[in-house]
């Protein structure tokens, strides 16, 4: 007798074959035209002030710094709000200037996994850890989105899950939309499991239809911005 997870892994099969014999032998070069419509021609800074609006209107904390000052700029921001405590993502992209951080704030590595029955350390994930703090891959202006790009060092539950979020964005790598994001860095050639995209703190509108800020994942989006 087949079981509920033999028969879901079968379905998966079956779906995964039938997609891959439908794009066996596609013509990319009969696309649709690209639509006519197309964003504003702005300049960097006038991206990069809608790229700060949007996420200031999503309730996101925009904060303009250096890597030299950004230490100290995450420690007060953790004192202001009685955190003492920061989860991050150890031999990260910006780990080293994360580790000036004051030592009145305790840094943790994410070295630990929350697969499987790991309940200890879903309880350390959920219930002790306050805030924690990722890099980011780029960001859109039009949309006032930061993408992230999980790696080992930094996996995705390190940004959903911390009800405050600091996130490290550089101004430098700033694109005008999503479409001319996917265009120049060629997603379709390096593509991640997943790829996240954040414009402000969770939110949710399921109660009442009645639109509300933190009811799951980060309460606070601080987004350090550098180069700006």
């Amino acid at each position: 007798m087949a079981t509920i997870s033999s028969i879901s892994l079968s379905a998966r099969a079956n779906i995964l074959a039938k997609l891959k014999k439908e794009v066996v032998g596609a013509d990319y070069s009969k696309l649709p035209p690209e639509p006519d419509y197309i964003y504003p021609d702005l300049t960097h800074q006038e991206q990069l002030a809608q790229f700060i609006t949007h996420l200031e209107n999503n309730h996101a904390q925009v904060i303009k710094t250096d890597l030299f000052n950004m230490a100290h700029v995450v420690t007060e921001q953790l004192k202001q709000r009685d955190i003492d405590s920061l989860l991050y993502g150890k031999n990260s992209q910006y780990s080293g200037h994360i580790e000036a951080i004051d030592s009145s704030i305790t840094l943790s590595d994410f070295d630990f996994s929350i697969d499987k029955d790991n309940s200890a350390a879903k309880t350390r994930l959920f219930y002790q850890t306050p805030a924690g703090i990722t890099g980011s891959r780029c960001s859109i202006a039009a949309t006032g989105s930061i993408v992230l790009w999980p790696t080992p060092q930094e996996p995705r539950t390190l940004s959903l899950v911390p009800p405050v979020h600091f996130v490290i964005v550089d101004a430098k790598q700033l694109y005008s939309d999503f479409a001319t994001l996917i265009k120049e860095q060629k997603w379709q050639q390096n593509l991640p499991t997943n790829a996240i995209l954040i414009s402000g703190p969770s939110k949710t509108a399921d109660i009442q239809q009645t639109l509300a800020y933190g009811a799951h994942g980060p309460k606070e989006l601080i987004v350090l911005l550098l180069n700006s």
